[in-house]
Order: C-alpha cells, then sequence, then structure tokens
C-alpha cells in the first residue's frame, strides 16, 4: 500500500470516529458533521491531485459528495444572512 493511500485511509477513520462520537454519542447538530465531511472530501482532493497526480476532474469526482456540498453552501449562506441581519 502506498503513502497517500494510508494517510487517506487514516484520515477516513479520524473522520468517521469524529461523526461517531460527536454527532451520535455527545449528540451535537447535525450540520457540525457535514462540516467534518466537507473537510474531510477538501484534504481527499489535495492528496489525489497534488500527490497521486490524478487529474482534476478525477480527484474531484473521487473526492467530493454533491449531498455534501450542497448542505455546507446552505448553512454558510444561512450563517451569513444571519450575521448580517444581526448587524
Amino acid at each position: 500500500m502506498f503513502t497517500p493511500n494510508i494517510i487517506m485511509l487514516i484520515l477516513t477513520i479520524l473522520v468517521l470516529l469524529f461523526i461517531l462520537v460527536f454527532g451520535l454519542i455527545l449528540d451535537k447538530p447535525m450540520i457540525y458533521m457535514f462540516i467534518a465531511l466537507f473537510i474531510h472530501s477538501t484534504l481527499l482532493f489535495i492528496i489525489r491531485y497534488f500527490w497521486q497526480d490524478k487529474t482534476f476532474g478525477d480527484a474531484f469526482t473521487h473526492s467530493f459528495d454533491l449531498l455534501t456540498i450542497i448542505i455546507v453552501i446552505i448553512f454558510v449562506i444561512y450563517k451569513f444572512n444571519k450575521i448580517k441581519s444581526n448587524e
């Protein structure tokens, strides 16, 4: 097994443990799990694109989930509008 694959496996296990503990055991809001998945996908993309020399399209499609991206963008827009309305 190559070093990038080992790092991606460890990263995935850590994120799954975070989601399990933070979301299910501690019963925190679900959006933080989606943010963790978005950060995880971004790190996987960086490893695949820069370290494994995959094409941009291959690295992007193998790293990101469309549903996670949409939910994180909606959450950021919601938080931005909430901060803006409080001013």
